[in-house]
């Protein structure tokens, strides 16, 4: 879970690096792009600026022009009051020299009566277009857009001045301005870029337009596309109201923005509208804008390049970190599935699985040697059965010697080995074995203990350190293995005697009790004179009696269901035909045994006799106290006979008792002990004979026989505490203090056990005795 952990918070630290450079390069691509549309905007600023400095100079301009031409004409109306008649010879030619100094295409004079003056018969065709009484009213003052009568799209601008003689109006002077050349006089002061339009704000009749051939009017701006931020509504307002402004549309006959500025003339309601084309505008911010949008794909190049290769390394170090999990779980798992190998070996086998996976071979093996060579082969998958029976390291003693030399062995075809393992080479493709990798597994001395290995591998690889980061867990499993049988052999088997011992004995018991072969016999043995041999020639001597009589029952009656369950008492089970059968083996028994020197006294039953086996185990056992009687009175031993005859009831009572409680505690308990906390000495109820061995080798010590028996039985980490159990006066100050004085640790085969010290109800002046019980969790 931790690495699980770990792995998340370096792919969430990794997103936000990511994030960040991600974040910063839309933030600068931003900042660029907000500093070329803020380039822009000032560009247009500017452009306006300009172009309403511009066109408040231009309508002041034609204000000028107009009321220059009016006084002028004002002038010639003049000097028409003072001659005596208005339409005299004098009139055309006084019109001929008035147009060369002003900028009139043509003057004609109108009389009250309708009748016209002027130089060109054209001029009296377009004074026709007016009426008198209209004009004359308002006095001097120019017409609004007027069209030729005949010639479509020509249109004609006029200007009226009244000619008054002796305080009446006598005439109406005219002039005339064709608007095309108007337009052209105007157009030679502009700048070529620079639109120029006048208009009459609210017919919306184009006096001028030089963005257009033909004068229009200004409906047709309505239809105009607006830039963001104006409307086409507006400026119609405007100009119908006589109100400067601003405004940017879409010009159609040159396919792009024009920004304008129109402000009113004073004349009329005329407005003057100077535009120029975005090109302009922003030429010199569009030649910034170059600049910066080629900083922006490059500043955007660049980071994205960064980004791609920030990206390739975390996907790199998240790779490898990927990869480092991996074969971390993957070790982890290896070590999981062996960690209880010692009781199951199907554990191996899926460790093998694992691997051979993980190499993508065919099968996997795993192989564990002793003194006298391979002891035991595991393998998964491919020709395992085929190698199992050939393969130890007689068989290939090349490969052993390269494997021990190098420290590894990989192969995949006949290239790679010489020809001093040719036939070795050819013996595994018999197998079935195309390629090959493997190493030696040694144990925490450097001993070599085994080998892991997987074949015909579906890819290629370079090194072992797959099978290298997992030769530890299988180093450990070995020790386990080894461990777990010692322990095993320990429960289960007297040290002394080598036969089955009373755990062994117990478990037994509980299997026969289904039990309903009337062939089936219980023969209880007891070694006569083992105490008298033990105070006269030492227990070295008894030792070899036990040793002795325990060697003929195995031999005659087998090892499998043979049992030493006390001092000097043996019980074995057989299976017979008849009784004559058992009473045979028990007479060579006998006969063995007394041409050692010694005696047994030996009791049988039959479960024929006593269909249930605790009660066939009781009566054997009396029959075994009987025959020891009848040979001490044989012998003339007639007090030892009565002793007997008086304790052979009570005894029979007593142990018949203690082996129910027994039975029951061998099912929970590991071990009861009664242990004086003065003289560190202890008594048992229960004992195992792996404890009874470490109080042998302590000579009676309780403290020592469980630091002997901590050793082997108790892990590492549990050690420690386990002493502190052993310091008898602090257990005693805790236990006297009411408070509780245990300890839960695990034995290398992965099982609890449950350490608890109580005071014994004798406990008190002159009593020290405690009561530990090692309990099955």
């Amino acid at each position: 879970m931790g690495i699980k952990k770990n792995s998340e918070v370096n792919k969430r630290k990794y997103r936000r690096y990511f994030i960040m450079a991600l974040s910063l390069t839309i933030c600068l691509s931003a900042v660029s792009a907000i500093a070329t549309k803020s380039v822009s905007d000032l560009a247009v600023s500017a452009c306006f600026r300009e172009l309403e400095d511009a066109t408040v100079q231009y309508a002041a301009d034609i204000r000028t022009d107009i009321e220059y031409d009016l006084d002028l004409l004002g002038a010639i109306a003049d000097n028409l009051a003072k001659q005596k008649e208005l339409a005299s010879g004098n009139t055309k030619e006084l019109f001929s020299m008035a147009k060369a100094g002003i900028m009139f295409d043509e003057i004609g004079l109108i009389l009250p009566d309708g009748r016209m003056y002027a130089e060109e018969e054209a001029c009296l065709d377009k004074l026709k277009a007016v009426s008198y009484a209209e004009e004359v009213t308002a006095g001097a003052h120019v017409s609004g857009r007027i069209a030729d009568r005949e010639k479509k799209g020509i249109f004609y601008l006029y200007y009226f001045v009244p000619v008054v003689k002796d305080g009446e109006t006598q005439g109406l002077l005219c002039g005339i301005i064709d608007l095309a050349r108007l337009e052209q006089g105007y157009e030679d002061q502009m700048e070529a870029e620079t639109s120029f339009q006048l208009l009459e704000g609210r017919s919306g009749a184009f006096l001028i337009d030089s963005i257009h051939s033909d004068l229009g009017n200004k409906v047709n701006f309505r239809d105009r596309t607006a830039k963001k931020g104006y409307a086409m509504e507006q400026v119609m307002e405007d100009m119908e109201g006589g109100n400067s402004g601003k405004t940017a549309f879409f010009s159609r006959s040159k396919q792009e923005y024009i920004y304008c500025v129109y402000e009113p003339v004073g004349i009329n309601d005329w407005m003057v509208i100077l535009g120029q084309p975005e090109n302009i505008v922003l030429g010199d911010a569009e030649n910034i804008r170059i600049i910066l949008r080629r900083f922006i794909v490059f500043e955007t190049t660049v980071f994205l390049l960064y980004l791609l290769f920030v990206f390739w390394e975390i996907r790199k170090t998240f790779r490898e970190r990927e990869k480092e999990l991996g074969r971390v779980q993957y070790i982890l798992k290896i070590e999981e599935m062996l960690f209880n190998a010692a009781r199951s070996t199907e554990h191996i086998e899926e460790a093998l699985k694992v691997i051979a996976k993980k190499h993508s071979a065919q099968y996997a093996f795993f192989i564990i040697y002793n003194k006298n060579g391979t002891e035991k082969m595991y393998t998964w998958g491919g020709a395992a059965q085929d190698v199992k029976e050939t393969c130890c390291k007689e068989d290939f003693p090349v490969l052993c010697s390269r494997l021990l030399s190098q420290g590894s062995i990989i192969y995949y075809d006949k290239k790679e080995m010489d020809g001093e393992g040719g036939a070795e080479y050819q013996k595994l493709r018999q197998l079935g074995i195309s390629s090959l990798m493997s190493i030696p597994v040694d144990d925490p001395d450097h001993a070599h203990i085994g080998t892991i290995g997987v074949a015909n591998m579906e890819q290629r690889f370079s090194s072992t350190e797959l099978l290298d980061c997992v030769m530890l867990s299988f180093s450990m499993a070995v020790k386990n293995i080894i461990s777990f049988r010692e322990a095993e052999e320990m429960g289960i088997r007297d040290k002394l005697t080598g036969l089955k011992n009373r755990n062994s004995y117990q478990s037994a018991l509980e299997s026969y009790e289904n039990n309903t072969d009337s062939g089936f016999f219980c023969i209880y043995v007891d070694a006569d004179g083992l105490h008298d041999i033990n105070n006269q020639y030492g227990h070295e001597a008894g030792d070899n009696l036990l040793k002795s009589v325990a060697k003929v029952i195995k031999e005659e009656f087998g090892d499998e269901n043979t049992y030493r369950i006390g001092g000097d008492e043996f019980v074995a089970f057989c299976y017979a035909l008849d009784s004559g059968q058992v009473k045979q083996k028990i007479g060579n028994a006998k006969k063995r045994i007394e041409e050692k020197g010694y005696h047994i006294s030996v009791g049988m039953e039959s479960m024929k006799n006593k269909p249930f086996i605790y009660e066939m185990v009781k009566q054997a056992e009396k029959n075994m106290f009987e025959a020891k009687r009848c040979y001490h009175e044989d012998m003339g031993d007639v007090q030892n006979i009565r002793g007997m005859n008086r304790k052979l009831e009570k005894t029979l009572t007593e142990k018949r008792d203690l082996d129910v409680f027994r039975s029951v505690l061998s099912s929970k308990y590991l071990g009861v002990y009664i242990v004086d906390l003065k003289i560190d000495t202890f008594r048992y109820i229960f004992i195992p004979s792996y404890f009874e061995a470490a109080a042998e080798q302590s000579g009676g010590k309780f403290s020592e026989a469980v630091k002997i028996y901590m050793e082997t039985f108790v892990l590492e980490e549990y050690r420690q505490p386990f002493l502190k159990l052993l310091d008898y006066e602090n257990v005693e100050k805790r236990l006297n203090s009411g408070e509780e004085a245990e300890l839960l640790y695990r034995r290398p085969d992965g099982g609890k056990i449950m350490m608890k010290i109580y005071l014994s109800p004798e406990y008190g002046e002159g009593c020290w005795e405690s009561i530990w019980t090692f309990e099955k969790v």
